[in-house]
């Protein structure tokens, strides 16, 4: 597993917008002020022409600029990690105009959740490049930041190598006046264990269910080297959804399984999904893995209702299940 090495002082973070532009003036003005927020901590800001910009649809930018925009971050010599901009539902666009040679020699850590799956699963489960699950850019404009977001550029400065969960998460979104809102999380986290207290331990990997089930669905994706490569450690898959039915992610994960997408699993991490309607999600879930017979929890601190951990994609993980609580350790 190839790990990008890590921000160093003086280095700048690149942002691109590989689906969504912003253009929300509340969202500018947390973007505006999440680069003074970096700036002060000595870290400069590298923003390429889409993150600005939207078509009807809100695509950012079409997607060969998109592409060749991402890359002129991955080229930059002063960029040490490039975040993305925001979420949203054209991704994929991008996957026929890649030059994953390019992205090979120019490996650097790469940030994001939601869409951002697409790059993501992508480059770590067939390029060997860890990538990280996490926020995006808006994040660090938040005021005052959450342990969530001081914590994640920590991991991207190689300073921390385990978190601790959050006591606590949001509902849902917020509506935003200023656009430097903080979290607020209102309802308390707890991490539901189908072993109870546990540890397990292997190269994590997962993502957006969403995004997963087209990866299945259309065969543009497979985890198979990266299970074969990583056989001995094992692996630990990590899900969450934005919109899916139970219908979906049972015909998911059914399929998934035929297909030997979890083969060699040491555990399951699902994040709290943000609009669900079926019958009980655990349940669910359960009822399609427990042939598995390995751990699974809920609601973890993974996806679209913050706060997030940090998940690095390929690295070496050890999962502590404690009181309905997590702590998440790194080999790197």
């Amino acid at each position: 597993m190839i790990i990008p090495r890590f921000l160093r002082d003086g280095d700048r973070i690149g942002v691109t917008a590989p689906s969504f532009g912003v253009t929300e003036p509340t969202d500018i003005a947390r973007f505006d002020h999440a680069k003074e927020k970096l700036g002060s901590l000595g870290f400069g800001v590298v923003e390429t022409p889409d993150v600005y910009t939207a078509d009807e649809t809100g695509r950012s930018a079409p997607a060969e600029q998109r592409v060749r925009e991402f890359y002129s971050l991955l080229e930059d010599p002063e960029v040490g990690a490039v975040v993305s901009a925001k979420g949203g539902d054209y991704q994929f666009e991008m996957l026929l105009h890649m030059d994953w040679d390019l992205l090979e020699r120019h490996p650097k850590w790469i940030q994001g959740y939601s869409d951002n799956t697409t790059l993501l699963f992508k480059i770590t489960a067939e390029h060997d490049i860890a990538t990280i699950y996490g926020g995006n850019f808006g994040d660090f404009g938040m005021e005052p930041w959450h342990r969530s977001v001081s914590e994640s550029l920590e991991f991207l400065r190689g300073v921390r190598k385990g978190q601790d969960s959050f006591p606590r998460h949001e509902v849902g979104f917020s509506d935003r006046v200023t656009g430097l809102e903080p979290l607020n999380p209102t309802a308390p986290t707890v991490w539901r264990s189908t072993s109870g207290d546990t540890t397990f331990s292997g190269r994590l990997i997962g993502g957006c269910m969403d995004v997963l089930e087209w990866f299945h669905r259309k065969a543009t994706a497979s985890p198979k080297a990266f299970n074969d490569r990583y056989s001995k450690d094992g692996t630990v898959w990590y899900m969450e959804t934005y919109e899916m039915d139970e219908a979906r992610i049972r015909k998911m994960l059914s399929g998934m399984s035929k297909d030997g997408w979890f083969e060699g699993v040491n555990g399951f991490v699902f994040g709290r999904p943000l609009f669900y309607e079926g019958s009980d999600y655990m349940e669910t879930v359960t009822d399609i893995l427990s042939e598995y017979g390995v751990p699974m929890v809920f609601d973890a601190d993974v996806g679209h209702k913050a706060p997030r951990m940090t998940f690095i994609n390929g690295a070496e993980s050890r999962f502590d299940i404690r009181d309905g609580a997590c702590h998440l350790e790194y080999t790197l």
